[in-house]
């Protein structure tokens, strides 16, 4: 458990490849969004993309955050932590607001779910020390 929880908590500092380096592929960007970028509006932003490009890699870097969130909340909802997926489903709705919407839902239903776990493990505690 202890393992899935790091890899979890300890995903990769996404830097922007500066000038000297290439620009990122399209293959890049949509293989690992947050190794390429800081924020999802930068692929929003980004020059060299297309917009059904740009969707794409939301799409994706939305559904790696959609998994995030649904792990951290079953092995650790007492902590409260949160995906990046808000700021991904922003820049999403760019390009796709149905898409968008979708995940909104999605995110609302694990959100419910994780109080309802930190509840039932606040009360779990109190009744060991009762």
């Amino acid at each position: 458990m202890e393992i899935a929880t790091q890899h979890t908590l300890e995903r990769p500092v996404a830097r922007l490849r500066d000038e000297s380096q290439s620009a990122p592929s399209f293959v890049e960007a949509l293989v690992d969004p947050v190794t390429v970028f800081d924020h999802p509006r930068e692929v929003v932003e980004h020059p060299g993309f297309t917009h059904q490009e740009k969707r794409t890699i939301l799409l994706s870097w939305a559904r790696d955050e959609l998994v995030a969130e649904q792990v951290t909340s079953r092995l650790a909802p007492e902590l409260g932590i949160r995906s990046r997926i808000d700021a991904v489903v922003e820049a999403l709705a760019t390009f796709d607001s149905a898409a968008a919407a979708e995940y909104t839902s999605a995110v609302a239903l694990i959100r419910s779910r994780r109080g309802k776990r930190r509840l039932a493990h606040h009360s779990e505690g109190r009744e060991v020390l009762s």
